[in-house]
C-alpha cells in the first residue's frame, strides 16, 4: 500500500488517531517515571541552590552512564515499527547539522539526545555558502560523544559575554586549539567565553547535550568565520525574544492601549530589550514615551543604551526647533 493512501485511511480513522496518542502517552510515562528520568530529578534537586558550575557537574556524573540513551532509542523504535503513525513525545530540538529529542528540562538544565550526521556537515563544510559565523550561545553546556564519528573539533574563545556587554569592546575571537574526538568523551563548554566547531568528521555523531539555564549570559554572540570581528549578537532566552516580537507586533498594529503595558518592561534586566522596548514605545506615540526616553538616557545601567537614548534624545529636541527655523 502507498504511504499516502495509508495516511489517508489513519487520518480518517479516529480509532487509529487515538490509538496513536494513546502509545505516545503511555511512554511518556513511562519515561517519566522510569529510573533514568528520576535519577536526573534527584541530581538536579541535590544542586537546586548552587552554581552553574555545580550544576554542571551533576550532569557530567550522569552522562558517565549512557546506557538510558540505547533504552530510550529502543523504545521508540519499537512503538515506531508497531505504528507507522506514532510521534515521539519528545520535542525536537533542530539546527543545520543536528537534529535530536528534549529528553529532559527543568529550572536548571534541558538535556537533549541528536544526532550530526556526516554528510550534513560535510555538505556544509564544501557547499559554496560564503562566510560563516563563529557563534557563542551564552550558556554554559556539557556534551557526551556517544558515538564520536571520528570528528575533529575546532575551539574557539572571546571576551566573556556578560551583563555589561558592548559591541565596542567584543573585540575578536580567537582560536583555542583542536580535539581528536573518541567514543565516550565529555566536554564542558561555557558558552559566555568559549565554543567550537565541526571540523571534520567520518561518520554520524551521537550526542547527549546538557545546556545549564543558571548563569547563562543575556546574549549569544557571533563572530566572523574569515575576519573574527565581531557581527552582532541575539536573546540568549526565549523570554526576552517573546517580548520584543511581541512588542514590535503591538506597535505594527498601533495598539495605544498596549503602552503602558510596554512600557512595564523598560524596567527588564537586559538591557537590549529595554532598548528594543523603548524603540517601539517612540514608534506607537513619540510624545508619551519622551518622559521615558529621557529617563533611559541619563540612568540607564548600561553605558550603550544610555548613549543611544541620549543621541535620540537630542534628535527629537533639535526637531521642533529646525522646523521652526526653516517655516
Amino acid at each position: 500500500m502507498l504511504i499516502g493512501d495509508d495516511l489517508r485511511a489513519w487520518i480518517g480513522d479516529l480509532q487509529r488517531q487515538h490509538s496513536s496518542r494513546l502509545r505516545a502517552a503511555a511512554v511518556t510515562s513511562r519515561w517519566e517515571n522510569g529510573p533514568y528520568h528520576q535519577r536526573f530529578m534527584s541530581a538536579m534537586w541535590a544542586v537546586r541552590s548552587q552554581s552553574a558550575p555545580a550544576v554542571a557537574e551533576a550532569i557530567r556524573l550522569l552522562f558517565a552512564d549512557d546506557e538510558w540513551v540505547d533504552s530510550l532509542l529502543h523504545a521508540l523504535a519499537a512503538e515506531m515499527r508497531e505504528d507507522p503513525f506514532f510521534e515521539p513525545p519528545f520535542r525536537h530540538i533542530n539546527s543545520d547539522i543536528h537534529s535530536g529529542l528534549l529528553v529532559y528540562e527543568d529550572d536548571l538544565v534541558s538535556i537533549a539526545a541528536g544526532v550530526s550526521p556526516v554528510a550534513t556537515i560535510a555538505a556544509r563544510k564544501t557547499g559554496s555558502r560564503g562566510r560563516t559565523s563563529i557563534a557563542f550561545s551564552g550558556q554554559l553546556s556539557v556534551l557526551k560523544f556517544v558515538k564520536a564519528g571520528g570528528a575533529r573539533l575546532a575551539f574557539w574563545r572571546s571576551a566573556p559575554i556578560t551583563d555589561a556587554f558592548t559591541a565596542n569592546e567584543a573585540g575578536r575571537c580567537e582560536g583555542a586549539g583542536v580535539r581528536d574526538i573518541v567514543d565516550g568523551d565529555i566536554l564542558t563548554v561555557d558558552g559566555r567565553s568559549e565554543t567550537f566547531v565541526i571540523a571534520q568528521a567520518r561518520a554520524n555523531l551521537v550526542i547527549l547535550q546538557a545546556t545549564v539555564k543558571p548563569g547563562r549570559a543575556p546574549l549569544s554572540v557571533e563572530y566572523d568565520s574569515v575576519s573574527r570581528e565581531y557581527i552582532g549578537c541575539t536573546a540568549a532566552n526565549d523570554s526576552a525574544s517573546r517580548i520584543q516580537m511581541i512588542t514590535t507586533l503591538l506597535r505594527k498594529l498601533d495598539c495605544a492601549a498596549a503602552f503602558p503595558a510596554i512600557a512595564g518592561f523598560l524596567d527588564h534586566p537586559n538591557f537590549f530589550v529595554r532598548w528594543h522596548v523603548m524603540r517601539e514605545l517612540l514608534g506607537l506615540d513619540a510624545a508619551a514615551s519622551m518622559p521615558h526616553l529621557k529617563r533611559m538616557a541619563a540612568a540607564d545601567p548600561h553605558p550603550e543604551t544610555r548613549r543611544t537614548a541620549r543621541v535620540v534624545l537630542d534628535r527629537l529636541q533639535a526637531a521642533p526647533f529646525a522646523a521652526r527655523k526653516a517655516a
